[in-house]
This record gives C-alpha cells, sequence and structure tokens, in this order.
C-alpha cells in the first residue's frame, strides 16, 4: 500500500503533544509511516511561560522515532494556527499527492492509519469526495452504516488529495459572497440549527484565524462530501484550561471510539440523510445549556459554554450584548426586506424544544415555560393574572379565552394555577397548524385547546376574550389583522408584551434571538404608540395600561428608546 504521509502541527502545549504522539506511535502501519512535524514560533509578546512550553514540546517531538521517519521543521516566528495548517498542508500534500492531518490534542485509536489510508485508496479517483474525516460525535445506531457521507468535511484529524486541497480558498468574503449567491446559507447552517454563517464573517473581520471555515465553505460550494466512520478514529483532548478550544467538552461523551479496523468499502457517495439529521440534532444538542450551567449561572455568564469548541475563541473576542443578548437591528422598508435575511420560525427543532420545555411544565417537572426557556420559580404575570380574575368576577366565574399565538400554552401554563378552581376555565389557542397539531395531540387537556383559526375558535367556543401577547409584532399586516378581530366583537381585548419605539414612525427590524433559547432571527415590528391605538379607539376603550414585565435592551442601533406595554380594552357600550 501506498502510505500517505502524516502532518502534525503542535506549539506550545508539551502535555497534549506528548499523548497525541504516543497515541500515533502504537497506531496500525505507523512503522511504515512518515511523519512530518510542523513546530509553530512564538508571538513576539510571548511570555517566560509560553517560552518554556514551546521548548518542552519541541523537547518532546525529538524524544523518539515516532514512526518510520520523521522530519521536524521548527519555526522562528509565530505563524498561528490557521497559516501553519495552510502552508504545512499545502508543502506536503503537493508533494506527495495526498495527506493525513493531525494537531497537537487529536488522540487517535489504533485503527486510525489504515482506515485513513484505506479510505484515501479507495475513493481517490472519486472528485466528489473532498476529504475524509475521523471523528463522529453525531450518529453511532443501529441505523448507521459503517462509514457514511455528510457534507460537512472533519477538522479533529482529517485526510485529503492534491486535487481537492487545490480547491482552497483563503478569501472568506469571496466565499461569503459565493455562498449568498447561491442561496446555500441556510444549508451552510445547518437548517439554522448552528451559525456557521457568522464564523466566516468574524473570519472576514479578523475577530478569529480558522482554516476550517473556509474549508467548509468549499465543500458546500463546489457539492463535495467528506466520509466518515461509524465509531470514531480520534478523539479531541484540547478542553478546559490550556485548551485551544476552551469551554466544556460537550463531545466526548457522544463519541464511541473505534478499536478495531474499520471496514471501508467503496459506497455510493451521497450525503446519507439520517446521519444529516442525527448530525443537525447533535450540533443543536451541544448548544443548549447543562441543567447544572442553566441553574447556576446567568445567561450572559453561561452563553460561551453553550457554544460547541470550534467558535469559543469568537465569544472570548466579542462582548456580549447587555440584556441576555436580543437584538432588534436595522430599519427596513418592507416585511420582505427584513424576511430576507431572517431564518424564521419554520426550523423544526424550534417547535421540538418547546414542546418538550412544555411538556416538563405540564407533567410538573419544571415550574414555568417562556420561548422554551425552562424556570425552576413560577413566572407569573401579575397584570395578566389580575385582569382575568377581574373579567371572572364580572362574567360569573366564567373566562372563555381565544389566546391568538399562544405557542403550545406558555401564557395558560404561566398563569393557570392563580386562577382559582372555582372559575370554568376554557382557554382556547390559535396558531400555525404544526403546533395546532402537536398542541392537540400532546399538550391538551379540560381546559386547555387549539384551533388553526380564530374563526374556528370564536364559532365553536363563543370567546369574548382575546389575548394578544408577545405576537401582534410578528405579524406581516398587523394593523390588517387589527382590522379583523373588530368583526368578532371580544367583549375584553388583553394586550401584553408589545413593542414600541419612542416617538418614531413604526419600524421594522430584524430580530436575533440569544443562542441560550435558540437559534432564530425574524422580522418584528416595533410600533408608535399613538399609532397602533387609532386601531381600536373606534369601538374599544382603554380601560388601562400598564409596562409589561421584560428584560431586554431599552435602545434600538440609533438610540431611540424601545419599550414594552399592554393594555386592557373594552368594546364600546
Amino acid at each position: 500500500m501506498n502510505l500517505a504521509p502524516i502532518v502534525l502541527f503542535v506549539y506550545n502545549r508539551p502535555r497534549h503533544t506528548g499523548q497525541t504522539l504516543n497515541a500515533l506511535a502504537k497506531n496500525d502501519l505507523a512503522d511504515q509511516s512518515v511523519l512530518f512535524i510542523y513546530a509553530d514560533g512564538p508571538k513576539n509578546d510571548a511570555s517566560t511561560e509560553t517560552l518554556e512550553n514551546i521548548k518542552k514540546t519541541r523537547n518532546i517531538i525529538k524524544q523518539k522515532k515516532w514512526c518510520k521517519e520523521v522530519f521536524i521543521i521548527e519555526s522562528d516566528t509565530n505563524k498561528g494556527l490557521a497559516n501553519s495548517i495552510i502552508s504545512g498542508v499545502t508543502e506536503v500534500v503537493n508533494k506527495y499527492g495526498k495527506i493525513i492531518v493531525l494537531e497537537d490534542d487529536i488522540v487517535s485509536s489504533p485503527a486510525f492509519l489504515r482506515y485513513m489510508n484505506d479510505a484515501l485508496n479507495v475513493y481517490e479517483d472519486n472528485q466528489k469526495v473532498i476529504s475524509v474525516g475521523a471523528l463522529n460525535f453525531f450518529a453511532t445506531d443501529n441505523k448507521v452504516n459503517e462509514t457514511f457521507f455528510v457534507p460537512i468535511p472533519d477538522c479533529w484529524g482529517w485526510a485529503t488529495w492534491k486535487n481537492r486541497w487545490q480547491l482552497f480558498e483563503p478569501n472568506a468574503q469571496l466565499l461569503l459572497n459565493r455562498l449568498r449567491e447561491k442561496g446555500l446559507i441556510n444549508k451552510f447552517n445547518l437548517n439554522g440549527v448552528f451559525n456557521f454563517e457568522s464564523m466566516l464573517i468574524d473570519q472576514i473581520k479578523g475577530n478569529i484565524s480558522s482554516w476550517a471555515i473556509r474549508w467548509q465553505a468549499v465543500a458546500y460550494l463546489e457539492d463535495k462530501l467528506t466520509l466518515y466512520p461509524k465509531y470514531s478514529v480520534t478523539k479531541n483532548i484540547g478542553f478546559g484550561m490550556g485548551g485551544t478550544h476552551g469551554g466544556v467538552d460537550r463531545f466526548s461523551k457522544h463519541i464511541k471510539f473505534a478499536v478495531e479496523k474499520i471496514n471501508v468499502e467503496k459506497i455510493p457517495v451521497e450525503e446519507d440523510p439520517y446521519v444529516t439529521q442525527k448530525m443537525i440534532k447533535g450540533y443543536w444538542r451541544t448548544t443548549q445549556p447543562s441543567p447544572l450551567i442553566k441553574t447556576k449561572l446567568k445567561t450572559r455568564t453561561y452563553i460561551k459554554y453553550l457554544l460547541p469548541p470550534i467558535v469559543n475563541k469568537i465569544y472570548r473576542k466579542i462582548k456580549p450584548h447587555r440584556n441576555n443578548s436580543i437584538l432588534w437591528q436595522g430599519n427596513f422598508k418592507d416585511w420582505n426586506e427584513a424576511k430576507k435575511i431572517s431564518t424564521g420560525y419554520e426550523n423544526p427543532l424550534i417547535l421540538e424544544k418547546t414542546k418538550n420545555a412544555i411538556l416538563k411544565v405540564k407533567n410538573e417537572e419544571a415550574a414555568s415555560e417562556r420561548d422554551s426557556v425552562l424556570f425552576e420559580h413560577e413566572q407569573y404575570s401579575w397584570p395578566i393574572i389580575t385582569y382575568l380574575l377581574k373579567l371572572a368576577i364580572e362574567n360569573n366565574n366564567q373566562l372563555n379565552i381565544i389566546d391568538f399565538g399562544g405557542s403550545l400554552g406558555s401564557s395558560y401554563f404561566q398563569n393557570r394555577n392563580m386562577i382559582p378552581d372555582a372559575v370554568k376555565l376554557s382557554w382556547n389557542i390559535v396558531e400555525q397548524s404544526q403546533y395546532v397539531e402537536i398542541g392537540n395531540k400532546e399538550i391538551t387537556d379540560n381546559k386547555l385547546h387549539f384551533f388553526y383559526s380564530i374563526s374556528e375558535a370564536h364559532k365553536k367556543t363563543g370567546a369574548d376574550i382575546l389575548l394578544l401577547s408577545s405576537v401582534l409584532q410578528y405579524l406581516e399586516k398587523p394593523y390588517e389583522f387589527l382590522d379583523e378581530i373588530m368583526s368578532y366583537s371580544f367583549k375584553y381585548i388583553i394586550i401584553d408584551r408589545t413593542a414600541f419605539i419612542d416617538d418614531a414612525a413604526d419600524r421594522i427590524t430584524v430580530q436575533t434571538v440569544p443562542e441560550s433559547i435558540y437559534k432564530a432571527t425574524y422580522p418584528a415590528w416595533f410600533f408608535n404608540e399613538n399609532n397602533f391605538l387609532n386601531s381600536f379607539k373606534r369601538t374599544y376603550n382603554i380601560v388601562t395600561e400598564f409596562d409589561s414585565q421584560v428584560d431586554y435592551s431599552t435602545l434600538a442601533e440609533d438610540g431611540t428608546r424601545l419599550y414594552w406595554k399592554g393594555f386592557l380594552l373594552k368594546i364600546n357600550a
């Protein structure tokens, strides 16, 4: 077998480097392989400790003859990991035609080199395959084949060929432009569950230096795939203190490490949709807070622990925004303009996360929920409770409510415990069809029901109270909707958590939800309060108004004040 050379990149981590080399030396085929070790040099402002660690690392790489032949290339200056990899890989692959790549925090199984060389030989002539990956944290169940293809290249132990590496494009701006022109951003972002686009933008801005995000963009633009094994042949040990990636290891617990040879047989070079879906869920899972983090740390403190390791370095260079990072940006001329750059609500993971959270509240495993985030203690909306109790008294202890845009019952479960058992309650949610289907199947009870439209709910229930909580600003045509609901002549309308902008015209923005909740962007209105209330003046009187309980930023990008209010409206006698 014509074996591929191995390239290892090291810097200033002697302990990690030692583990990586010791594992590599135990590999089948190590004694027949050529190893190139690129040792990066110190930065100009390197500390005494860093200089000492660089020295220790270089001593370790010279300790043994780790493979059949070992060539060491030491740099006097610091190139940085990305530049070192790009130049080192290019130099070696151009000479040998193929290459196996490791970094100093990647421990390999004894099956690593055999798997990599077999895969390089089997798929050498298939241009559809851009690289060979080694680490699989997302799919190891019985439905997964011994090897499979997905679009994302690996960076934790990988291999490629000269004619594929020649596709590498260092210009991140050019890559971003091409992804947008080809309409590939959503696919690149794993259907919205992980914002790889932002990493590419941070590469452009200089906030990070990543060869991997650029290589990944190339794979999508060229419509290439990467081969992976069912059982991982590498593990990453670079987490925690001293690790390149930092943060908490959210991956190892999902890894099944290969201990035996992996059979690499030629299979159709097609994306495995089952594995892709598992991968999407896997990336989503790694962005969710653990129970320990959720209960002990505030949102802005734990955001960095939620990010997969590849982007922890980004977080350290970007200051978190105030108030849980909920942002509203832009002043768009119309809804469609804002919608074009938004992901929307369509991601099924948002619905899945919301459902799981609501079920925990329903089953009394959590106290309350808002926007899929669970709380240990009740998060009552006291204005809403007050008005509902007032209306129940006025209506002979009956409450018949239509909750438009009520998700899977957030407001119902939030406030139900404060409504006395003596009150006959009918809470009817009108939502998108996928929410209604899940709601009626898994959430509904003898008081809570789900409908596809206000017309359907009103006809069936005769509800006389309409609840509009944090919903109007997310409608494309809110004023047309307000005109429509006038025809139902609800006795009362309760409006809560509605967004306004101080002394300015109505504004359309794009809202970015913090990753601690879920990954999404969507258009959102901020209303001029006078314009908004004019929609009701002919038909309703304002009984009272109140400040909504929110913890959001209170200034727009241009410094204009933002605020959230609620109203209790009663139909004119």
